[in-house]
């Protein structure tokens, strides 16, 4: 593990977690102050594989519970590990090109 990113939340922004980056020399990083928007692309691409996964059924209980459990650590791994991800560096514009300004028939 490279980094710790997280938002702006109070539960996430305390010494202990502080601590334990250093301690673990894991960067951490948080989303840009007064930008409420940045996480939502994270929250948005997990959500994505969530539903992709289990899809949009609401289950309750605790067997189901343990059975979700289980299956998000195997997925984890799967999506964190084995999928290809990227990270954009940048980006070249696109030129458009314009025929000469001609005079209708």
């Amino acid at each position: 593990m490279l980094g710790f990113d997280t938002d702006n939340d109070s539960c996430f922004m305390n010494e202990t977690i502080k601590d334990w980056c250093e301690a673990a020399q894991v960067a951490f990083t948080r989303s840009r102050p007064y930008r409420k928007n940045d996480q939502a692309h994270v929250e948005q691409k997990n959500g994505a594989v969530v539903r992709r996964m289990v899809g949009y059924r609401r289950y309750a209980g605790i067997a189901a519970t343990t059975e979700l459990a289980r299956l998000y650590r195997s997925m984890r791994l799967f999506v964190n590990f084995f999928q290809p991800s990227f990270k954009l560096m940048g980006s070249l514009g696109t030129a458009l090109e314009y025929r000469s300004a001609i005079t209708p028939l």
